[in-house]
């Protein structure tokens, strides 16, 4: 079982009490208020060194782990004892809001992801904490496996609006009718829902 933790190299050396005391006091003393706010819950006053979520990396995983439970409640395979570590030290220092698995059933290899804490949920920053399976491909081809998940929805969705619009094009008073009638002007169906709920279309 292979695993991957998301920590950014940078800030590796925050989870050293001594290291995490010395950023606390600077970012203080600049006046850092969102940076400070991200630490001031821990007792040795920590910041998260875990990799953030960029939105395109979002809609991959949420693609292909479209399932989100709360890290309590998952019940699909066995969380190796890397990762709970890493769960531990989140909870420990109180740095997310909520801590959730994603993960599929047709792909299991799960991902470990935290909403920041002290904010909404639906706009918090997400961090990426960790990953856990028999291979862990690397992200180019998680966004080829996306992409190929995706590709019957996409045809599907731009096929029926190149019809829609066809039949508009050839029967534009029939069109403007429907619009008048109230309904939609053809536009794509096509999605990989909301950003937040990770839920398959």
């Amino acid at each position: 079982m292979a695993v991957e933790i998301f920590i950014e190299p940078e800030l590796e050396n925050l989870k050293e009490a001594d290291t995490a005391s010395e950023w606390f006091e600077l970012a203080s003393e600049l006046g850092l208020n969102k940076q400070v706010s991200l630490a001031d819950r821990s007792e040795e006053k920590k910041a998260p060194p875990y990799s953030f979520v960029d939105p395109k990396t979002e809609k991959i995983i949420r693609t292909l782990c479209p399932r989100k439970v709360k890290y309590s409640e998952y019940d699909a395979s066995t969380i190796p004892v890397d990762v709970l570590k890493e769960i531990q030290t989140c909870i420990k220092n109180d740095w997310y809001q909520n801590i959730y698995v994603l993960f599929d059933d047709k792909s299991p290899d799960p991902f470990v992801i935290g909403y920041i804490k002290g904010k909404d949920e639906w706009r918090a920053p997400i961090h990426m904490i960790a990953r856990w399976g028999a291979e862990l491909l690397p992200f180019e081809q998680l966004e080829i496996k996306a992409v190929q998940r995706l590709l019957p929805n996409a045809k599907k969705a731009l096929s029926e609006l190149k019809h829609k619009i066809e039949y508009g094009i050839e029967n534009p008073e029939d069109f403007i009718g429907m619009i008048l009638s109230g309904e939609d002007v053809p536009s794509l169906d096509f999605s990989i829902g909301n950003t937040r709920s990770f839920l398959p279309f």
